[in-house]
Order: C-alpha cells, then structure tokens, then sequence
C-alpha cells in the first residue's frame, strides 16, 4: 500500500504483491479447489494447500525477505485445512476467510462512526503528505469513502460467498473466493488511490496559495 500510494502513477502489481504476490495469494485455494474436485479429498487438497504456503514461506525466509504476507496466509489457509479436516466438510476451508471479511467489515464500519475511518488512518501513517488529513473536511470526507468502499468490498463477498458456503458448495465457493480475490481488491485500491490523488493534490494547492508568514 506504501508503495502504490505514494506513487505518481497507479501500478497494478505493487496493489497485488508483484507475480510472487500474486501466486502466493491465489495457488493454494486454486490447489485445493483442483484437487478436492478430482480427489474428493480433504487431506489431499488441504495438504497440499498447506504445502505450497510452507514452501512460499521457507523461499522467503531464506531470501531474507519479508515473510509477513505468507505468514498470514499459512496460518489461514492452516486454520481452514484443520477445520475442514474435523468437520469432514470441504466448505469449511473457507472459513477463516469469511470471518475475516466480516470482522473486516465491522472493524472498518466501527472507524467510520468514530469519525476515524481507517483508511484515512493508514494512509496518514504511510504518506507524511497528508499527515494532517484529519483537519481537511475534503480529506476527511475522500477517506471515508475510500473506507466505504473496503466495507463494501468485504460486504459483497460474503453476500456472494456465505450462501454457497450455506449450501454445500465447494468448488463454486473456491472459483468466487479467487474472482473476488485480487482483482475486486485491485479495483478498490485504485479507487482509494484516486480518492487520495486527488487529497493530495487539493492539500499541496492549498499549501502553494497560502500566505508567506516566514517575512
């Protein structure tokens, strides 16, 4: 987010992680979709869902490289192996993910009636120029919105994918999960990314027709 926000220009990759961050987020529900399908197996699928994160985790560690987003993603995508292992349901390795949209969804709901929309929160810690964002009402204003649309983003999945989780349905859910995955995300950030563009760019016009007090 640092990198895309901070940026003259929107990049498509630095949203998603690059090609690595991109395989590493969407391989393991596509393995496990593939080979529940075939297998109709959930220790096969899950296994190997967990392995491939394992790995992504093991090349990052020793590259020295940031491990954080695999990390995260290893201990979703292990929570939901071992649930969908105890329930006997293919369905339920889907679930950390849902309660992940939905506490998302809240968390970003909760900022935007404290009058501290989170987006807004973190854009101000990541780019110093706009720093005082909470003293603009036209910024204020841009972030909540820009925090809407998140709200919106994790809202929509559930609609779309807790009724396929309710009925049964996993190949569906995991064909959704991926659809909705990066490239909803990717639109939403551009989105935020112009909401803020367009911050930044009032801010600095301000700041150029100020008086100079310093005579």
């Amino acid at each position: 987010m640092g990198a895309v926000l901070t940026g003259e220009e929107f990049s498509v990759g630095d949203a998603l992680g690059g090609p690595r961050g991109i395989l590493e987020s969407v391989l393991p529900t596509a393995l496990f979709v593939v080979l529940f399908v075939v297998t109709r197996s959930i220790p096969i699928a899950g296994g190997a869902a967990v392995a491939v994160v394992l790995v992504a985790l093991v090349v990052r560690l020793v590259q020295r490289q940031n491990p954080s987003q695999v990390l995260g993603g290893l201990i979703g995508v292990a929570v939901g192996a071992i649930w969908a292992l105890r329930s006997g349901q293919g369905t339920d390795f889907y679930v950390p993910g849902l309660i992940t949209n939905a506490v998302a969804a809240a968390v970003l709901v909760v900022s935007i009636l404290a009058r501290y929309p989170l987006v807004g929160v973190v854009v101000g810690l990541l780019d110093p120029r706009v720093a005082a964002w909470r003293g603009k009402p036209l910024a204020r204003r841009a972030y909540t919105q820009a925090t809407w649309l998140f709200v919106g983003l994790y809202v929509l999945k559930l609609a779309v994918q807790l009724p396929l989780y309710l009925s049964g349905q996993v190949a569906a859910l995991g064909v959704a999960k991926l659809v909705m995955g990066l490239p909803l995300f990717a639109l939403v950030v551009w989105l935020v990314w112009m909401l803020h563009r367009s911050v930044r760019a009032r801010l600095e016009a301000e700041a150029e027709s100020a008086p100079d007090t310093t005579l």
